[in-house]
């Protein structure tokens, strides 16, 4: 089994039915450029990516590693790879810091499997937290700050927080306003 990472534009009922549909709420981008306007996050089999890809959609998937629980928001990272060997003390302790956070892996590969001639990551991450503000907290934290410099010293990197279905809570959308004007304020 498969997560698919795509635009919604490649979802077709016929071959994802809504059963299947892991998220497809409101995304708000905190790395990117991310190549796609409207994300959607389905569980697929082999079968069903070859027919995305048969078709001409463009997405990704990565192999799961458990199937999704009742969190109401996601976290879909994606990296292009500078610097693997640099990248590793990231590996190594990103969990730690997702689990003090309430966040779970749904998958983490180094493998992507692509689906078009688009976006090309290396590596593909989902990560279920219970609440948008809990997803939003873990990347802003003092306790992920040290991991974000080395990912992006390393890499080329994505990071997007989406909700299940539905609009992003005021809550998260201040948090995250919040941390991009302590950013720019920090940079003067």
């Amino acid at each position: 089994m498969h997560y698919l990472v795509a635009d919604k534009s490649a979802i077709d009922e016929a071959l994802i039915p809504p059963a299947r549909i892991v998220a497809q709420g409101e995304m708000t981008v905190l790395e990117g450029p991310w190549p796609w306007r409207s994300l959607v996050v389905a569980r697929v089999d082999d079968g069903v990516l070859d027919e995305i890809r048969n078709q001409g959609r463009d997405g990704y998937a990565v192999e799961a590693l458990d199937d999704p629980g009742i969190g109401q928001a996601f976290v879909i990272a994606a990296h292009r790879m500078r610097d693997e060997e640099g990248f590793r003390p990231y590996t190594e302790r990103v969990a730690d810091v997702v689990e003090r956070f309430g966040g779970r892996f749904l998958a983490r590969a180094t493998k992507v499997t692509l689906l078009g001639e688009g976006f090309a990551p290396d590596r593909g991450v989902i990560i279920e937290f219970p609440r948008a503000a809990d997803a939003v907290a873990f990347y802003v934290s003092e306790a992920y700050a040290p991991l974000l410099t080395i990912r992006h010293a390393t890499s080329d990197p994505r990071f997007v927080v989406m909700t299940r279905s539905g609009a992003m809570p005021a809550s998260a959308r201040a948090r995250i306003a919040s941390y991009w004007r302590a950013r720019r304020a920090s940079s003067h």
